[in-house]
Protein backbone atom coordinates (compact mmCIF):
# COMPACT_ATOMS: atom_id res chain seq x y z
CA UNK A 1 0.00 0.00 0.00
CA UNK A 2 1.12 3.61 -0.46
CA UNK A 3 1.71 5.23 2.97
CA UNK A 4 0.52 8.69 1.58
CA UNK A 5 -2.99 7.19 0.21
CA UNK A 6 -6.16 6.50 1.94
CA UNK A 7 -6.76 2.76 3.14
CA UNK A 8 -8.72 0.69 5.77
CA UNK A 9 -7.74 -2.19 7.13
CA UNK A 10 -10.24 -4.38 9.12
CA UNK A 11 -9.01 -7.06 11.27
CA UNK A 12 -11.56 -9.60 11.77
CA UNK A 13 -11.58 -12.17 14.92
CA UNK A 14 -10.72 -15.53 12.38
CA UNK A 15 -7.78 -13.67 11.35
CA UNK A 16 -8.46 -13.02 8.30
CA UNK A 17 -8.30 -8.98 6.77
CA UNK A 18 -9.92 -6.56 4.35
CA UNK A 19 -7.66 -4.35 2.97
CA UNK A 20 -9.86 -1.10 1.88
CA UNK A 21 -9.85 2.04 -0.49
CA UNK A 22 -12.33 3.81 -1.46
CA UNK A 23 -14.44 3.40 1.96
CA UNK A 24 -17.42 4.43 3.27
CA UNK A 25 -19.27 4.12 6.57
CA UNK A 26 -22.73 3.38 6.31
CA UNK A 27 -23.92 4.33 9.25
CA UNK A 28 -27.67 3.44 9.34
CA UNK A 29 -26.59 -0.30 8.53
CA UNK A 30 -23.49 -0.25 10.90
CA UNK A 31 -21.56 -1.38 8.07
CA UNK A 32 -18.16 -0.54 5.98
CA UNK A 33 -18.69 -0.86 2.51
CA UNK A 34 -15.30 -0.77 0.34
CA UNK A 35 -13.22 -1.79 -2.52
CA UNK A 36 -10.39 -3.97 -2.09
CA UNK A 37 -9.11 -7.02 -1.72
CA UNK A 38 -9.80 -9.68 1.04
CA UNK A 39 -6.50 -11.92 2.85
CA UNK A 40 -6.14 -14.90 4.92
CA UNK A 41 -4.60 -15.14 8.50
CA UNK A 42 -1.14 -15.75 6.37
CA UNK A 43 -1.90 -12.76 4.29
CA UNK A 44 -2.96 -14.81 1.14
CA UNK A 45 -5.40 -13.24 -1.13
CA UNK A 46 -8.59 -14.74 -0.76
CA UNK A 47 -11.10 -12.71 -2.46
CA UNK A 48 -11.21 -8.95 -4.22
CA UNK A 49 -13.50 -6.84 -4.95
CA UNK A 50 -16.62 -4.77 -3.61
CA UNK A 51 -17.16 -5.68 0.08
CA UNK A 52 -19.66 -5.14 2.71
CA UNK A 53 -19.10 -5.83 6.48
CA UNK A 54 -20.51 -5.50 9.33
CA UNK A 55 -18.91 -3.28 12.27
CA UNK A 56 -19.58 -5.64 15.02
CA UNK A 57 -17.79 -8.55 12.87
CA UNK A 58 -14.33 -6.37 13.17
CA UNK A 59 -11.70 -7.04 15.84
CA UNK A 60 -9.58 -3.90 14.84
CA UNK A 61 -9.74 -1.05 12.24
CA UNK A 62 -6.76 0.37 11.25
CA UNK A 63 -6.00 3.19 8.63
CA UNK A 64 -3.17 5.98 7.93
CA UNK A 65 -5.66 9.17 7.32
CA UNK A 66 -8.03 9.61 9.28
CA UNK A 67 -11.68 11.04 8.25
CA UNK A 68 -12.90 12.96 11.07
CA UNK A 69 -16.61 12.61 11.14
CA UNK A 70 -19.39 11.37 13.42
CA UNK A 71 -19.81 7.70 11.28
CA UNK A 72 -15.89 7.27 11.25
CA UNK A 73 -15.33 7.94 14.76
CA UNK A 74 -17.75 5.39 15.85
CA UNK A 75 -15.27 2.76 14.56
CA UNK A 76 -12.51 1.18 16.74
CA UNK A 77 -9.38 2.91 14.59
CA UNK A 78 -5.74 2.55 15.16
CA UNK A 79 -4.10 5.36 13.06
CA UNK A 80 -0.66 5.58 11.66
CA UNK A 81 0.85 8.75 12.63
CA UNK A 82 3.64 10.98 10.45
CA UNK A 83 6.44 13.01 11.77
CA UNK A 84 4.90 15.99 11.04
CA UNK A 85 1.75 15.03 13.44
CA UNK A 86 3.70 13.85 16.04
CA UNK A 87 5.86 16.87 16.73
CA UNK A 88 8.79 16.28 18.99
CA UNK A 89 8.09 12.58 18.91
CA UNK A 90 9.78 12.14 15.50
CA UNK A 91 13.24 13.23 17.63
CA UNK A 92 12.38 11.02 20.56
CA UNK A 93 9.89 8.56 19.40
CA UNK A 94 9.87 6.63 22.95
CA UNK A 95 9.00 9.58 24.67
CA UNK A 96 6.37 10.46 23.31
CA UNK A 97 3.18 11.87 25.51
CA UNK A 98 0.87 9.25 26.22
CA UNK A 99 -2.60 9.13 27.92
CA UNK A 100 -5.57 6.47 28.30
CA UNK A 101 -8.37 9.30 28.86
CA UNK A 102 -7.77 11.76 31.74
CA UNK A 103 -10.63 13.16 33.72
CA UNK A 104 -10.31 16.46 35.30
CA UNK A 105 -12.42 18.39 37.87
CA UNK A 106 -12.09 21.51 41.00
CA UNK A 107 -10.68 20.49 43.97
CA UNK A 108 -10.85 21.73 47.25
CA UNK A 109 -9.81 25.08 46.22
CA UNK A 110 -11.85 24.81 42.93
CA UNK A 111 -8.61 24.44 41.10
CA UNK A 112 -9.08 22.49 38.04
CA UNK A 113 -7.14 19.53 38.35
CA UNK A 114 -6.11 15.69 37.06
CA UNK A 115 -7.90 14.00 39.01
CA UNK A 116 -8.10 10.27 37.43
CA UNK A 117 -7.13 8.41 34.63
CA UNK A 118 -9.25 5.53 32.98
CA UNK A 119 -7.95 1.98 32.31
CA UNK A 120 -4.34 2.66 31.76
CA UNK A 121 -3.35 -1.01 31.02
CA UNK A 122 -6.31 -1.54 28.20
CA UNK A 123 -4.33 -1.27 25.09
CA UNK A 124 -6.64 -3.81 22.97
CA UNK A 125 -10.20 -4.61 22.54
CA UNK A 126 -9.42 -7.80 24.12
CA UNK A 127 -8.20 -6.19 27.53
CA UNK A 128 -10.99 -4.16 28.11
CA UNK A 129 -10.99 -3.33 31.93
CA UNK A 130 -12.89 -1.91 34.70
CA UNK A 131 -11.21 0.86 36.62
CA UNK A 132 -11.92 2.14 40.18
CA UNK A 133 -9.76 5.48 40.49
CA UNK A 134 -10.77 7.53 44.09
CA UNK A 135 -11.26 11.19 43.18
CA UNK A 136 -9.37 12.25 46.53
CA UNK A 137 -9.17 15.89 45.51
CA UNK A 138 -13.05 16.45 44.78
CA UNK A 139 -14.72 18.06 47.32
CA UNK A 140 -18.25 18.75 45.87
CA UNK A 141 -20.24 22.33 46.63
CA UNK A 142 -23.39 21.59 45.07
CA UNK A 143 -25.44 18.29 44.05
CA UNK A 144 -24.24 18.87 40.16
CA UNK A 145 -20.86 17.22 39.50
CA UNK A 146 -18.77 17.94 36.56
CA UNK A 147 -16.19 15.73 35.17
CA UNK A 148 -13.96 16.66 32.17
CA UNK A 149 -12.61 13.69 30.18
CA UNK A 150 -10.13 14.83 27.76
CA UNK A 151 -8.23 12.90 24.54
CA UNK A 152 -4.77 14.15 25.11
CA UNK A 153 -2.30 11.81 22.83
CA UNK A 154 -1.88 10.45 19.54
CA UNK A 155 -4.73 7.73 20.51
CA UNK A 156 -8.47 6.63 20.14
CA UNK A 157 -10.08 5.99 23.15
CA UNK A 158 -13.56 3.80 23.63
CA UNK A 159 -15.00 4.45 26.93
CA UNK A 160 -17.88 2.31 27.67
CA UNK A 161 -19.25 3.82 30.67
CA UNK A 162 -17.76 6.11 33.34
CA UNK A 163 -19.95 6.46 36.46
CA UNK A 164 -19.21 7.89 40.19
CA UNK A 165 -19.51 5.65 43.40
CA UNK A 166 -20.49 7.62 45.84
CA UNK A 167 -20.86 7.08 49.54
CA UNK A 168 -20.80 9.35 52.74
CA UNK A 169 -17.45 9.85 54.96
CA UNK A 170 -17.09 9.04 58.21
CA UNK A 171 -16.79 11.77 60.69
CA UNK A 172 -13.25 12.86 60.79
CA UNK A 173 -12.12 10.41 58.19
CA UNK A 174 -12.43 9.05 54.67
CA UNK A 175 -13.46 6.08 52.39
CA UNK A 176 -11.01 3.74 50.65
CA UNK A 177 -11.12 0.80 48.45
CA UNK A 178 -8.84 -2.05 48.26
CA UNK A 179 -6.95 -3.22 45.31
CA UNK A 180 -9.60 -6.24 44.98
CA UNK A 181 -12.79 -3.33 45.04
CA UNK A 182 -14.11 -3.56 48.64
CA UNK A 183 -14.36 -0.32 50.52
CA UNK A 184 -13.51 0.49 53.84
CA UNK A 185 -14.51 3.60 56.15
CA UNK A 186 -11.14 4.52 57.61
CA UNK A 187 -10.52 6.98 60.47
CA UNK A 188 -8.09 7.78 62.81
CA UNK A 189 -5.22 7.94 59.58
CA UNK A 190 -1.63 8.44 61.36
CA UNK A 191 1.05 9.06 59.52
CA UNK A 192 4.43 7.53 59.45
CA UNK A 193 7.47 8.83 61.78
CA UNK A 194 10.24 7.15 59.85
CA UNK A 195 10.47 6.14 55.82
CA UNK A 196 13.90 4.59 55.07
CA UNK A 197 14.61 4.04 51.31
CA UNK A 198 18.11 3.62 49.61
CA UNK A 199 19.09 6.93 49.79
CA UNK A 200 18.10 7.38 53.25
CA UNK A 201 15.12 9.64 54.77
CA UNK A 202 12.23 9.52 52.61
CA UNK A 203 9.90 10.80 54.77
CA UNK A 204 8.93 14.05 53.19
CA UNK A 205 7.62 12.55 50.32
CA UNK A 206 5.34 10.52 51.77
CA UNK A 207 3.65 12.63 54.54
CA UNK A 208 0.77 14.07 52.55
CA UNK A 209 -1.01 13.21 49.14
CA UNK A 210 0.30 16.91 47.61
CA UNK A 211 2.29 15.99 44.77
CA UNK A 212 6.31 16.00 46.70
CA UNK A 213 6.69 12.20 45.99
CA UNK A 214 9.09 9.45 46.74
CA UNK A 215 11.06 8.06 43.34
CA UNK A 216 13.90 6.44 42.67
CA UNK A 217 15.96 5.66 39.18
CA UNK A 218 15.73 2.41 37.46
CA UNK A 219 18.90 0.01 37.76
CA UNK A 220 21.08 -0.11 34.71
CA UNK A 221 20.89 -3.67 34.41
CA UNK A 222 17.63 -4.86 35.28
CA UNK A 223 14.50 -3.00 34.83
CA UNK A 224 12.11 -5.47 37.23
CA UNK A 225 15.42 -5.04 39.80
CA UNK A 226 13.60 -4.17 43.33
CA UNK A 227 14.26 -1.83 45.88
CA UNK A 228 12.42 -1.73 49.55
CA UNK A 229 11.08 1.20 52.21
CA UNK A 230 10.79 0.73 55.74
CA UNK A 231 8.44 2.71 56.95
CA UNK A 232 7.59 3.58 60.64
CA UNK A 233 4.38 3.85 62.99
CA UNK A 234 5.01 4.81 66.30
CA UNK A 235 1.67 5.29 67.11
CA UNK A 236 -1.23 2.81 66.15
CA UNK A 237 -4.20 4.05 65.38
CA UNK A 238 -6.98 1.71 67.56
CA UNK A 239 -8.55 -1.47 66.08
CA UNK A 240 -7.82 -3.44 62.66
CA UNK A 241 -5.60 -1.19 60.63
CA UNK A 242 -4.89 -0.77 56.83
CA UNK A 243 -2.14 0.78 55.25
CA UNK A 244 -3.11 3.67 52.55
CA UNK A 245 -0.57 4.32 49.73
CA UNK A 246 -1.16 7.10 47.30
CA UNK A 247 0.78 6.52 44.16
CA UNK A 248 1.53 6.78 40.14
CA UNK A 249 3.88 4.75 38.04
CA UNK A 250 6.94 6.28 36.28
CA UNK A 251 7.06 6.22 32.82
CA UNK A 252 9.11 2.78 32.45
CA UNK A 253 5.65 1.59 31.34
CA UNK A 254 5.20 4.33 28.76
CA UNK A 255 8.22 3.29 27.46
CA UNK A 256 7.80 -0.43 27.47
CA UNK A 257 4.59 -0.12 25.74
CA UNK A 258 5.97 2.28 22.91
CA UNK A 259 8.70 -0.09 22.80
CA UNK A 260 6.76 -3.25 21.71
CA UNK A 261 4.88 -1.54 19.41
CA UNK A 262 8.13 -0.81 17.61
CA UNK A 263 9.27 -4.12 17.40
CA UNK A 264 5.63 -5.40 16.03
CA UNK A 265 6.01 -2.40 13.67
CA UNK A 266 3.31 -2.81 10.52
CA UNK A 267 1.99 -6.46 12.64
CA UNK A 268 1.00 -4.09 15.27
CA UNK A 269 -3.02 -3.93 14.70
CA UNK A 270 -2.49 -7.82 13.30
CA UNK A 271 -0.89 -8.78 16.88
CA UNK A 272 -3.85 -6.53 18.96
CA UNK A 273 -6.33 -8.04 16.89
CA UNK A 274 -5.44 -11.53 17.63
CA UNK A 275 -5.62 -10.95 20.97
CA UNK A 276 -9.53 -11.44 20.65
CA UNK A 277 -8.85 -14.64 19.03
CA UNK A 278 -6.16 -16.53 20.76
CA UNK A 279 -8.29 -16.67 24.22
CA UNK A 280 -7.32 -16.31 27.93
CA UNK A 281 -3.96 -17.91 27.02
CA UNK A 282 -3.30 -15.10 24.47
CA UNK A 283 -4.47 -12.19 26.57
CA UNK A 284 -2.59 -13.67 29.67
CA UNK A 285 0.81 -13.90 28.06
CA UNK A 286 0.22 -9.78 27.00
CA UNK A 287 0.17 -9.22 30.39
CA UNK A 288 3.66 -11.10 31.56
CA UNK A 289 5.54 -7.81 31.45
CA UNK A 290 3.38 -5.94 33.60
CA UNK A 291 3.70 -8.79 35.96
CA UNK A 292 7.70 -9.09 35.87
CA UNK A 293 7.57 -5.34 36.99
CA UNK A 294 5.11 -6.01 39.67
CA UNK A 295 2.53 -4.03 42.17
CA UNK A 296 3.99 -2.53 45.05
CA UNK A 297 4.41 -5.04 47.60
CA UNK A 298 3.14 -4.60 51.38
CA UNK A 299 4.94 -7.07 54.02
CA UNK A 300 4.38 -7.18 57.95
CA UNK A 301 6.90 -8.38 60.43
CA UNK A 302 6.50 -12.14 60.88
CA UNK A 303 7.33 -14.58 64.18
CA UNK A 304 10.71 -15.89 62.96
CA UNK A 305 12.57 -12.19 62.19
CA UNK A 306 11.28 -12.03 58.64
CA UNK A 307 8.88 -10.35 56.41
CA UNK A 308 5.30 -12.00 55.38
CA UNK A 309 3.28 -10.25 52.47
CA UNK A 310 0.08 -8.82 53.46
CA UNK A 311 -1.39 -7.69 50.29
CA UNK A 312 -0.03 -5.64 46.75
CA UNK A 313 -1.38 -2.58 45.14
CA UNK A 314 -0.61 -0.35 42.21
CA UNK A 315 -2.66 0.55 39.36
CA UNK A 316 -1.04 1.18 35.59
CA UNK A 317 -0.49 4.84 34.18
CA UNK A 318 1.97 7.80 34.93
CA UNK A 319 -0.49 10.56 34.90
CA UNK A 320 -2.68 10.45 37.59
CA UNK A 321 -1.95 8.98 41.26
CA UNK A 322 -4.49 6.80 43.24
CA UNK A 323 -5.67 6.15 46.73
CA UNK A 324 -5.95 2.57 47.73
CA UNK A 325 -5.90 0.69 51.27
CA UNK A 326 -4.42 -3.08 52.09
CA UNK A 327 -5.93 -4.31 55.52
CA UNK A 328 -3.02 -5.51 57.72
CA UNK A 329 -3.26 -8.48 60.19
CA UNK A 330 -2.53 -7.68 63.92
CA UNK A 331 0.33 -5.51 65.10
CA UNK A 332 2.59 -7.04 68.11
CA UNK A 333 3.71 -4.39 70.52
CA UNK A 334 3.11 -0.99 70.78
CA UNK A 335 4.57 0.18 67.28
CA UNK A 336 4.00 -0.81 63.78
CA UNK A 337 6.51 -1.93 60.98
CA UNK A 338 5.86 -2.30 57.34
CA UNK A 339 8.12 -2.93 54.58
CA UNK A 340 7.13 -1.83 50.68
CA UNK A 341 8.93 -4.17 47.78
CA UNK A 342 8.83 -2.52 44.35
CA UNK A 343 10.57 -2.29 41.14
CA UNK A 344 12.91 0.53 41.25
CA UNK A 345 12.31 3.51 39.30
CA UNK A 346 8.43 2.31 38.34
CA UNK A 347 7.04 3.84 41.40
CA UNK A 348 6.08 7.58 42.64
CA UNK A 349 4.76 7.36 46.16
CA UNK A 350 2.88 10.86 47.41
CA UNK A 351 1.36 9.30 50.54
CA UNK A 352 1.21 6.79 53.50
CA UNK A 353 -0.52 6.28 56.58
CA UNK A 354 -2.38 3.64 58.53
CA UNK A 355 -6.11 3.79 59.47
CA UNK A 356 -8.34 2.76 61.77
CA UNK A 357 -10.74 -0.25 59.03
CA UNK A 358 -14.16 0.31 60.32
CA UNK A 359 -17.07 -1.08 58.72
CA UNK A 360 -17.29 -1.85 55.05
CA UNK A 361 -19.18 0.13 52.95
CA UNK A 362 -21.39 -0.52 49.29
CA UNK A 363 -21.56 2.63 47.60
CA UNK A 364 -24.12 3.91 45.60
CA UNK A 365 -23.06 4.00 41.44
CA UNK A 366 -24.37 7.39 39.65
CA UNK A 367 -24.32 7.22 35.96
CA UNK A 368 -23.81 10.94 33.82
CA UNK A 369 -27.14 12.78 33.59
CA UNK A 370 -25.73 14.50 30.56
CA UNK A 371 -22.78 14.22 28.31
CA UNK A 372 -21.70 16.99 26.26
CA UNK A 373 -19.26 17.51 24.03
CA UNK A 374 -16.73 20.43 24.57
CA UNK A 375 -16.06 22.97 21.64
CA UNK A 376 -19.14 21.66 19.54
CA UNK A 377 -21.77 24.06 20.94
CA UNK A 378 -21.99 21.76 23.36
CA UNK A 379 -23.54 19.23 21.09
CA UNK A 380 -24.99 16.46 23.28
CA UNK A 381 -23.65 12.93 23.41
CA UNK A 382 -26.19 11.54 25.80
CA UNK A 383 -26.97 8.40 23.16
CA UNK A 384 -22.91 7.12 24.68
CA UNK A 385 -22.41 6.07 28.08
CA UNK A 386 -25.65 4.94 28.97
CA UNK A 387 -25.73 2.55 26.27
CA UNK A 388 -22.69 -0.37 27.01
CA UNK A 389 -23.22 -1.37 23.66
CA UNK A 390 -23.07 2.57 22.38
CA UNK A 391 -19.45 3.36 23.58
CA UNK A 392 -18.03 7.36 23.28
CA UNK A 393 -15.07 6.97 21.23
CA UNK A 394 -12.42 9.80 20.98
CA UNK A 395 -9.91 11.24 18.45
CA UNK A 396 -7.02 13.14 19.67
CA UNK A 397 -8.32 16.86 20.84
CA UNK A 398 -12.01 15.68 22.09
CA UNK A 399 -13.40 16.43 25.17
CA UNK A 400 -16.51 16.06 26.82
CA UNK A 401 -18.45 16.88 30.15
CA UNK A 402 -19.82 14.15 32.29
CA UNK A 403 -22.69 16.09 34.70
CA UNK A 404 -23.42 14.05 37.58
CA UNK A 405 -26.31 14.35 40.24
CA UNK A 406 -25.02 13.62 43.66
CA UNK A 407 -27.40 13.05 46.86
CA UNK A 408 -28.23 15.67 49.23
CA UNK A 409 -25.88 16.69 51.20
CA UNK A 410 -22.88 16.53 48.57
CA UNK A 411 -20.33 17.98 50.48
CA UNK A 412 -20.07 14.93 52.94
CA UNK A 413 -19.50 12.25 50.02
CA UNK A 414 -16.32 10.34 49.20
CA UNK A 415 -15.88 9.94 45.58
CA UNK A 416 -14.87 7.24 43.29
CA UNK A 417 -14.54 7.02 39.28
CA UNK A 418 -15.86 3.52 38.37
CA UNK A 419 -14.49 3.85 34.08
CA UNK A 420 -14.41 0.76 31.83
CA UNK A 421 -13.41 0.52 28.22
CA UNK A 422 -9.58 0.44 25.98
CA UNK A 423 -7.29 2.36 24.18
CA UNK A 424 -5.34 2.25 20.91
CA UNK A 425 -1.96 4.23 20.50
CA UNK A 426 -1.60 5.32 17.15
CA UNK A 427 1.38 3.88 15.19
CA UNK A 428 4.30 6.33 14.63
CA UNK A 429 6.30 6.41 11.66
CA UNK A 430 9.67 6.22 13.40
CA UNK A 431 8.37 2.96 15.32
CA UNK A 432 8.43 0.90 12.35
CA UNK A 433 11.99 1.44 11.48
CA UNK A 434 12.86 -0.90 14.51
CA UNK A 435 10.19 -3.78 13.46
CA UNK A 436 11.69 -6.69 15.11
CA UNK A 437 9.49 -10.24 15.48
CA UNK A 438 12.46 -12.03 17.24
CA UNK A 439 12.51 -9.07 20.08
CA UNK A 440 8.27 -8.72 20.19
CA UNK A 441 8.32 -12.42 21.11
CA UNK A 442 10.72 -12.13 23.37
CA UNK A 443 9.29 -9.47 25.30
CA UNK A 444 5.58 -11.98 25.48
CA UNK A 445 7.68 -15.16 26.27
CA UNK A 446 10.83 -13.86 28.41
CA UNK A 447 9.84 -10.44 29.69
CA UNK A 448 12.40 -10.87 32.52
CA UNK A 449 15.10 -11.19 30.09
CA UNK A 450 13.42 -8.59 27.77
CA UNK A 451 13.59 -6.31 30.66
CA UNK A 452 17.58 -6.72 31.42
CA UNK A 453 18.15 -6.19 27.84
CA UNK A 454 15.71 -3.15 27.68
CA UNK A 455 17.63 -1.62 30.45
CA UNK A 456 20.83 0.41 28.78
CA UNK A 457 18.14 2.22 26.21
CA UNK A 458 15.76 2.92 28.45
CA UNK A 459 18.72 4.42 30.83
CA UNK A 460 19.58 6.61 28.17
CA UNK A 461 16.29 8.23 27.64
CA UNK A 462 15.30 8.30 31.57
CA UNK A 463 17.09 11.54 32.64
CA UNK A 464 15.17 13.76 29.07
CA UNK A 465 11.69 11.34 29.50
CA UNK A 466 9.88 13.61 32.00
CA UNK A 467 10.56 16.35 30.00
CA UNK A 468 10.14 15.29 26.60
CA UNK A 469 6.87 13.26 27.24
CA UNK A 470 5.08 16.62 28.78
CA UNK A 471 6.51 18.90 25.69
CA UNK A 472 5.11 16.38 23.72
CA UNK A 473 1.71 16.59 24.70
CA UNK A 474 -1.00 16.74 21.92
CA UNK A 475 -3.42 19.39 23.28
CA UNK A 476 -3.87 21.16 26.53
CA UNK A 477 -7.36 21.55 27.48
Amino acid sequence: LDSASPYLKAHLRSGYVYVLSDWRVAAQANAIEGRGALLDARRVLVDSGWFRLPVDSVALFETNVLRRSGATTALTVMAGVTAAVAGICAASPKTCFGSCPTFYAPDSAGVDRLQAEGFSASIAPALEATDVDMLYHVRPRGRDLTLRVTNEALETHVIRFANLLVTPRPEGGRVFATPEGTFWAATALTPPSRCVAAEGDCLRGVLAADGAERSSLADSTDLAARETIDLEFDRLPPGRSGLVITARQSLMTTFLVYQALAYLGSDAARWLASLETGGPAARDQARGLGRTLGRIEVLVPDSIGGWTPAGSLGETGPLAADTKVVPLPPANGAARRVRLRLTRGLWRLDYAALATLGDSVRPLRIAPARVLRIGRDGAPAEETLFDSTRALVTLPGDAYELVYQLPPRPEGLELFLEARGYYLEWMRREWRAEQNPILALRLAIDPAGALRALAPAYKRVEPEMERLFWSSRYVVH
